[in-house]
């Protein structure tokens, strides 16, 4: 008998045990199932996390100084500027001071009470990643003039000025009057409390709207991810040189860190949770390897037949394999369809994007499961075919 009979016969004997085949194949279907959504969902919540990383700005280090009285924060402030600025030019795209509060925006009668009301410096938008929409970006006059003008969200656009133009439009806060000169591009869902829901202005307002001059956080964007470690070392440097015991302290976080830490946590729980649920395969690899030995019992007559006219060892042998093969096969393909059906749901509802499971994972879970059913049903095929033909011909 060669391969294709084998296999001919092998879908035969599923189609005639329509309903015990497919309990055979759901320890299969359900261990498939679970391995290719859980690991889909976890690679779709860590591109979500990735998304949020990169709309709040990648290759940023944040610079924390505490300044005591023998130390200016504003000679600082103006020295790692221009420090940042002009020698480490080829490594660094920018530097702001990050300060900020909150409060109530209000034009005319609308109002909105949820923004983020930010202090920075002429590249704010280029250290936290804001593009511009309309109008212009804070500029650096507007920093030395202390000028009151700022530059809107989307979502704070939208709440205030509905469709109208901001640009040339004058908001308060706290009272205080303000020049809306641009309006930033939406970046995340332009939603209540979102990054769209801001407001920058000059950080030389600090002392009026703050009501301190000082300044003691800082944000410094690299030029890419490659020379983070080396702007890194220089700011230490920098620091180091200027703030001792006596003046004050200083720390510097990496904040591609985070995300390079949430990358390894999600790639270690897909292992632990693809391993959790690749027990389900183990289950349907023990049905699979009772269900042929119930079948070597029913068939016992027939391997005696086949045996005795002819049929070596390793051919009943390869019979057995083929049909365990099968319907682990088939029950990797179904498992398959569903879990691809359940990752597009379960991405769309949680995420709102569509995820699809990776080609080599599907490719991987599918021959997993044959090798399962392979494995599994050797030990009855070796039973199988270690049967003596007369005393299998005597069988019921």
């Amino acid at each position: 008998m060669n391969l294709m009979q084998s296999f001919r016969m092998a879908l035969a004997t599923i189609r005639i045990n329509k309903v015990r085949s497919f309990l055979t194949m759901l320890g299969i279907i359900i261990g498939v199932t679970a391995v290719i959504a859980l690991v889909s969902v976890m690679q779709g919540y860590n591109a979500d996390l990735t998304q949020y990383y990169e709309k709040m700005g990648v290759n940023k280090i944040t610079v924390s100084a505490s300044v005591y009285q023998f130390y200016d924060s504003l000679t600082l402030t103006a020295e790692l500027e221009d420090y940042v600025q002009s020698d480490l030019g080829t490594v660094a795209a920018g530097v702001t001071p990050t300060l900020s509060t909150s409060g109530t925006l209000a034009y005319g009668a609308n109002t909105v009470d949820t923004s983020t009301v930010s202090l920075g410096s002429a590249q704010f938008s280029v250290c936290n990643n804001f593009v511009l929409q309309d109008g212009r970006d804070i500029a650096y006059m507007d920093v030395v003039n202390k000028n009151h003008v700022c530059v809107i969200g989307s979502y704070v656009a939208e709440t205030l000025f509905g469709s109208a133009d901001p640009v040339g439009e004058t908001i308060t806060f706290k009272s205080i009057p303000f020049l809306v000169v641009g309006v930033y591009y939406e970046k995340d869902g332009s939603t209540a409390s979102s990054m769209d829901d801001m407001i920058v202005m000059p950080y030389t307002l600090n002392a009026e709207v703050l009501g301190s001059v000082a300044v003691s956080t800082y944000t410094v964007k690299a030029a890419d991810a490659t020379v983070m470690d080396t702007l890194y070392n220089d700011l230490d440097a920098f620091l180091k040189s200027k703030l001792d015991d006596d003046t004050g302290t200083y720390t510097l976080k990496n904040e591609n860190s985070e995300l390079n830490e949430s990358d390894e946590e999600a790639a270690s729980l897909s292992l632990v949770l693809g391993a959790v649920a690749s027990i389900a395969l183990l289950v349907g690899g023990i049905g699979i390897m009772n269900i042929m030995l119930v079948t070597v019992t029913e068939r016992t007559r027939e391997i005696g037949i086949r045996k005795a006219i002819g049929a070596n060892r390793r051919a009943i042998i390869t019979q057995f394999l083929i049909e365990s093969g099968v319907l682990s096969a088939l029950g990797g393909v179904i498992g398959i369809i569903l879990g691809f059906i359940i990752t597009v749901i379960v991405g769309k509802a949680m995420y709102d994007m569509i995820l699809v499971p990776n080609t080599l994972m599907a490719v991987g879970s599918f021959v997993f499961s044959i090798g399962i059913g392979v494995g599994f049903g050797l030990y009855p095929a070796i039973k199988a075919s270690g049967l003596q033909p007369v005393v299998a011909l005597r069988a019921d």
